[in-house]
């Protein structure tokens, strides 16, 4: 090796994916000022503080109550449109990054098939209900986008990949159920009590999307959510129409 070559030899360094650690970019602003030799502009600081998780949810809780006047399929777009807004703001800093492996892909089905498949056992037909107010179940293709594709990844990302990383599994997990309550008060009739139960329920799976985050890193979180949606809210409707197809 030459001189030349020595002396601009730089170790090597590996970024690893940490589930729940918030340090992955989190001097972003600060290697800004330090290459460029000038603070970062108030409007980058501004946008980065502005749509912080904390102050996203709000953002997010106050679009769910002034659109409750609206139809709950133009609610639940416009609430998951917020929730992507709120994760590609946070995804500029630099903070949230992700790797995966297919083992733990497969971790993460296998934990959402094992808890949910007793529960869809036990109340198909409430299930099936439930996914019939929330995404209609007159079009399969339509329910399975809603339920196994985009609620997945949008929740998956701002809740775990965001709202956990900056605050903590619990706090994650109770702002998770809150917004899912206010996602389904429009599709309730005005009955409290099915608020209170989805986000009492919400709030229990907030813990266990948020504890294989934690084991397994975001991913598997993601694939864990798909698992459940897809064994409560799509398999009820597919097997009520293979078994008319039967009859």
């Amino acid at each position: 090796m030459s001189p030349d070559a020595r002396r601009t030899k730089r170790p090597r360094t590996r970024d690893y994916e940490t589930a729940g650690s918030p340090a992955a970019g989190s001097s972003s602003l600060t290697e800004t000022r330090r290459h460029t030799g000038r603070p970062a502009t108030g409007a980058a600081v501004s946008a980065v503080t502005a749509l912080s998780p904390d102050m996203g949810f709000v953002v997010l809780a106050g679009v769910g109550l002034a659109s409750l006047r609206l139809t709950h399929p133009v609610r639940l777009t416009l609430m998951w449109l917020v929730e992507l807004a709120i994760v590609l703001v946070y995804a500029g800093s630099g903070k949230l990054r992700s790797s995966y492996t297919l083992l733990n892909l497969g971790r993460g089905l296998l934990v959402g098939i094992v808890v949910s498949l007793p529960l869809y056992l036990a109340a198909p037909d409430f299930f099936y209900a439930t996914a019939s107010r929330l995404y209609g179940i007159a079009d399969l293709q339509v329910l399975l986008e809603r339920a196994v594709f985009i609620v997945p990844l949008v929740e998956g990302l701002y809740f775990r990949g965001a709202v956990q990383r900056e605050r903590g599994l619990v706090t994650a997990a109770v702002l998770y159920g809150l917004a899912q309550g206010l996602i389904v008060i429009s599709a309730a009739d005005s009955y409290l009590w099915v608020v209170v139960a989805v986000v009492l329920g919400m709030i229990v799976a907030g813990l266990l999307y948020g504890y294989v985050f934690k084991r397994h890193g975001l991913t598997a979180s993601i694939a864990c959510h798909t698992a459940v949606s897809f064994m409560l809210f799509v398999f009820p409707a597919l097997a009520m129409q293979v078994s008319g197809w039967l009859v």
